[in-house]
């Protein structure tokens, strides 16, 4: 079993922009997190939001550590950057996967 942080991006103002600054900065940050097992990425074909991250992590304690570390951080204070630079914002849930049948 393991705990997957969701972000949800809602649609940026400037979307070259912000594809540019989420692939050369965001995404390289998220990956330094320690403890992830884990990053998967897509843009929304439907509903309302614009694209998707997964974080995958073993255990809901390597999820808090991540983000309690420096990298973890980083990463938020990009969110805020990304945020007020592009006009969006991003829903966060967390998922516990269910264990195999």
């Amino acid at each position: 079993m393991s705990i997957i942080l969701v972000a949800l991006w809602k649609a940026p103002n400037d979307a070259e922009g912000f594809e540019k600054h989420y692939f050369s900065t965001h995404i390289p940050i998220a990956s330094e997190l320690p403890g992830l097992q884990g990053v998967s990425t897509g843009k929304a074909t439907s509903g309302p939001y614009y694209r998707v991250a997964q974080l995958r992590f073993g255990r809901a304690e390597d999820l808090a550590e991540a983000f309690g570390s420096e990298a973890g951080q980083k990463l938020m204070a990009d969110t805020a950057h990304i945020q007020e630079t592009f006009g969006t914002t991003a829903d966060v849930l967390t998922v516990e996967d269910d264990p195999e049948p």
